[in-house]
């Protein structure tokens, strides 16, 4: 019996990004970071889903954007 069902994945190159800035409660500057992943995942927002809970990068307040393939993502759910 199985208790899910397979779907069809696609490997997903995904780059997240911290733009430069400060912290806005201690006024620290952190610089621009990335980090880069392969995802295997059925679609975008899956990819997108897992590569936010797989980063290690520290955020206070600095723009995060996500890279899908080369284009940025941006969640349709808000």
């Amino acid at each position: 019996m199985t208790l899910y069902m397979e779907y069809p994945s696609k490997a997903y190159n995904v780059k997240i990004v911290r733009e430069p800035g400060k912290d806005p409660l201690t006024g620290i500057y952190y610089e621009k970071e990335e980090q880069s992943f392969i995802i295997e995942a059925p679609n975008l927002l899956a990819a997108y889903l897992k590569s936010q809970k797989a980063d290690t990068i520290v955020f206070r307040g600095q723009l995060r954007r996500t890279y899908i393939d080369g284009k940025e993502y941006f969640d349709e759910r808000y």
